[in-house]
């Protein structure tokens, strides 16, 4: 996730010491549940793995929950460790390595995360509309599932290394005492098309995708509810529809509210510099709550393991009153 802002006075205005405090306080409260669920559904997709492998989609979501994972166990506690102590990174023995990994680690999971909620909105319109070219054409289905998820991890990693690493520009210092180290040398040059089209290919253009296609679901979905209000025939197909259309809205919701108002304060920041200091500060840490959020998003869809919680409570409630039960002569 990126930030640039114009000067370190106005950064200074931005990140206080409260605003930091808030910031430790509940990127830390949410953290560490948000690892436990995640740790939760990889054992219950490990567990239950020929059910997994009998939905092509689960591959999708597990893809968000592996990226949501590596964000909360490593890029979250660093912020929350910049939150805790602005100066920890200046007492390490090399806090120049330290900035890249952090650049690195933050800018390619961020934009990986958002190009798999792209393919995964896109192959959830598939499978609702278009099952057919999923379920019997194998090549197709080779495409969507192992070229193209391939293609879009790929795509965001190759992206920065070049330029955080191989970019010809000079990185002569970091700000230590910022999140991310402030920024990468390619973005404090100046060099405002390298920057436009990093803005366009890593958080724009998957961010208006995964709107178009919500859009597209939404409005196929409506007008197959009035088509099967007029054809009882078509009530079975409705069913599936709603089915999976409902599995994708907990996580569209969650992706389109921690993402619309970064890119609208970036967009209003091309007219107004004010927009890329507070507005812009806020609505790009707002952006992290998608990744700490996400396993209960997913967790609220997954049938399987609410029954096991369902039995594992019924199972405690009736060792409690078991021994109340019990008549001692």
């Amino acid at each position: 996730m990126e930030e640039d802002f114009s000067n370190e006075t106005e950064f200074d205005e931005v990140e206080t010491y409260l605003s930091r405090q808030i910031t430790f306080y509940i990127f830390l409260l949410i953290d560490i549940p948000s690892i436990l669920c995640s740790l939760l559904l990889f054992y219950n997709f490990l567990h239950f793995h020929n059910q997994f492998h009998q939905h092509p989609s689960n591959r999708m979501l597990i893809s968000l929950l592996i990226v949501s994972f590596l964000i909360n166990i490593i890029d979250i506690p660093m912020i929350i460790a910049h939150c805790y102590d602005i100066f920890y990174i200046e007492s390490m023995s090399a806090p120049g390595s330290f900035c890249i990994f952090w650049l690195l680690y933050d800018y390619i999971l961020y934009s990986l995360y958002l190009w798999l909620m792209a393919l995964s909105c896109f192959e959830r319109y598939l499978m609702i509309f278009y099952k057919h070219l999923i379920t019997r054409n194998r090549l197709f289905h080779f495409l969507l599932y192992y070229i193209t998820l391939l293609l879009t991890i790929i795509f965001p990693l190759i992206w920065y290394i070049y330029l955080i690493l191989i970019y010809p520009c000079e990185q002569n210092s970091f700000d230590y005492t910022q999140m991310t180290c402030e920024a990468s040398c390619y973005e404090i040059v100046g060099d405002t098309i390298i920057e436009n089209i990093d803005w366009i290919l890593a958080n724009l253009l998957p961010i208006f995708l995964v709107i178009l296609f919500i859009l597209i679901i939404i409005i196929r979905v409506v007008y197959q509810k009035y088509k099967i209000s007029r054809n009882l025939m078509q009530r079975r197909i409705w069913k599936r529809t709603r089915k999976m259309f409902l599995q994708l809205l907990p996580i569209g919701f969650l992706f389109l509210l921690f993402n619309i108002p970064v890119i609208t304060v970036g967009m209003l920041g091309i007219y107004d510099p004010w927009f890329n200091t507070i507005p812009y500060y806020y609505a790009n840490l707002f952006e992290y709550f998608l990744p700490l959020l996400m396993p209960f998003a997913i967790l609220s869809k997954q049938k399987q393991i609410q029954k096991q919680f369902v039995k594992l409570l019924k199972l405690r409630r009736t060792i409690r009153i078991q021994p109340f039960g019990i008549e001692t002569s």
